[in-house]
């Protein structure tokens, strides 16, 4: 019995940070580059900032600097060349880390959109950014409009934060229901099994023990702090 009591004090200790961490709620800020020439070793410029005041709520503030006249008619070369626009988003958490991703659409669908487009910004369950995709909000096929520069000026930016879904938890409390009320019946001798403790329980500690390897080898950091 105090293999099972160590078992269930450890997942639900498990359980408990998880959802502490989950809870938690934080902010960070990306900032925007773009690449105006479509090259092997692109030249970045800053395009503005996306600040993500709670990753809980998703509130954001888009804070993004308009287009000059040079910048315009690169756009506008891309589009006419059927080449690529690239964004890169630098993501700034609040304890000091940084990551950093690409994202590429076709320039034609940015120009014939007059700039809107939507930033998606990818959490896990720790609320870590682990991805964050650029998507223009356009069907066209780029059938070669001519869309006057004069309209490209200011990018529309529609920022969505996504949570990752929970997955599933060991059920710990049918565990513990089960053990007490054989205990019980062995108590009252109403029944006798003869089989080891890991034949009886193996379909319970198997995806305990599963559960927590995943959970160790997703969050390190935490285990080299203990």
């Amino acid at each position: 019995m105090f293999v099972i009591h160590q078992l269930v004090l450890l997942s639900s200790l498990v359980l408990s940070i998880l959802a502490s961490n989950l809870e938690h709620d934080s902010s960070v800020t990306i900032r925007l580059q773009h690449a105006l020439k479509f090259e092997k070793n692109p030249t970045w410029t800053d395009r503005g900032n996306i600040t993500i005041h709670s990753l809980r709520t998703g509130q954001v503030e888009v804070d993004q600097n308009e287009l000059k006249p040079d910048e315009q008619r690169l756009l506008s070369d891309l589009s006419a060349r059927n080449s690529y626009y690239q964004v890169k988003s630098i993501v700034l958490s609040k304890d000091g880390t940084e990551r950093t991703f690409i994202s590429t659409v076709k320039a034609c669908m940015l120009v014939e959109s007059d700039l809107d487009d939507r930033l998606s910004v990818s959490l896990d369950y720790m609320g870590r950014v682990v991805g964050v995709s650029l998507v223009v909000a356009s069907s066209s096929a780029c059938e070669g409009v001519i869309v006057p520069r004069e309209t490209l000026q200011y990018f529309n930016t529609v920022v969505f934060v996504r949570h990752s879904e929970d997955g599933p938890n060991p059920d710990v409390a049918s565990f513990i229901q089960k053990i007490e009320k054989e205990k019980e019946a062995k108590e009252k001798g109403e029944t006798k099994d003869n089989r080891s403790f890991l034949a009886k329980y193996w379909m319970y500690i198997v995806p305990l023990l599963i559960f927590m390897a995943i959970s160790s080898a997703a969050n390190p950091e935490a285990q080299q702090g203990q």
